[in-house]
């Protein structure tokens, strides 16, 4: 699925998101290409490691005049005819000023609106100076839709990466209450319930070897605490994969046997990004 860039000599397919349709198909949001901005794309799952590309859901193509750039998105169906994905907007690459916008709507598959101001705007959140916003997750829990996501001090020349949540009352689109919590979703993971009606995080960390891994933590309650499951899921293996880093880590799991599914990026710097799945040994 990954889309030819520069004349085909980068590739790009990264962020994906996997859940289930009111259909019981396999689903996949993921960043993708749209007229030479990162949109926001769809592909459909035979099994868990066969997909197909359906096209786009949020970009130029469909959205001309929306923030250009689209990443890290999240779907959320908040009833069959009310579909939601957030998502990370920015109209400069150069700059990355990125904050959360939420598009909504009465199918998966369209049309789609993204609303024109962000739900969850950057800048001075619970006395940190936000630069740029990623990695929103949103779920229900105990009456309410809370969102988590992770904040960063700068762009280029970041030091410091911050994780915040919000609550929302069952709207999605007025978020109240943004402060600092600490879950762990760095970098660019998500939170997902488990069968049990817990939840899970995955998050990107070193490993003792000193290679990355990803490193996932379980919950009763999203805001925490989250309890380690101390050894990695997996490591970069430096294959001809996963050569530079792995991070955009989720798990899903299958509604017939709970078995969990990894979906996560893998990185080759000069060539691109590329989605990837593990399952357990």
């Amino acid at each position: 699925m990954r889309d030819q860039i520069f004349f085909g000599l980068y590739e790009a397919a990264s962020d994906g998101h996997v859940f289930i349709t009111d259909e019981g198909r396999l689903a996949m949001i993921y960043s993708g290409d749209d007229s030479g901005q990162s949109s926001i794309k769809l592909a459909f799952g035979d099994d868990w490691a066969s997909w197909e590309e359906w096209g786009v859901l949020l970009g130029p193509s469909k959205q001309p005049g929306a923030v250009n750039h689209k990443e890290t998105s999240f779907y959320f169906r908040m009833s069959p005819t009310d579909h939601r994905i957030y998502f990370i907007g920015y109209d400069d690459e150069d700059t990355y000023q990125s904050s959360i916008y939420m598009a909504q709507a009465p199918h998966l598959t369209g049309p789609w609106a993204i609303l024109e101001q962000p739900v969850i705007p950057r800048g001075p959140t619970d006395g940190r100076d936000v630069y740029l916003i990623t990695s929103p997750s949103v779920f229900e829990y105990d009456g309410r839709l809370i969102m988590a996501w992770l904040g960063w001090n700068g762009f280029e020349d970041v030091t410091e990466v911050w994780s915040f949540t919000a609550t929302s009352q069952l709207d999605g689109i007025v978020w109240q209450n943004p402060i600092e919590t600490d879950v762990p979703i760095g970098m660019e993971g998500q939170i997902t319930t488990r069968p049990d009606g817990g939840f899970v995080a995955v998050s990107t960390r070193q490993t003792r070897t000193g290679l990355e891994g990803i490193f996932a933590f379980c919950a009763d309650d999203p805001l925490g605490p989250w309890t380690p499951i101390p050894e990695p899921l997996l490591t970069l293996a430096k294959d001809r994969w996963e050569v530079d880093e792995i991070i955009a880590p989720s798990i899903v799991y299958d509604p017939d046997t709970s078995a969990p599914y990894l979906f996560y990026t893998a990185a080759e710097h000069a060539k691109g990004w590329r989605m990837m799945m593990a399952r357990p040994r």
